[in-house]
């Protein structure tokens, strides 16, 4: 991933998809990443879904 994070970067994902997880989080919004974290810090093997790109949807027009 590089930063800054911007519409003209291509999306990528840099490896093959896991063969399982514990959890499946759906949406990579602020909420979905946030919650994809803290579940990973508590040991989880976490699967975080986005169709698009990382907290550039919903998360970029929520705040009010």
């Amino acid at each position: 991933m590089q930063f800054p994070i911007n519409h003209d970067t291509p999306i990528t994902y840099p490896g093959p998809q896991p063969d399982a997880a514990d959890v499946v989080v759906i949406g990579a919004g602020i909420i979905g990443v946030c919650t994809a974290l803290f579940l990973a810090r508590d040991g989880l093997k976490v699967a975080l879904l986005e169709k698009g790109r990382v907290a550039a949807e919903q998360s970029s027009r929520n705040w009010g």
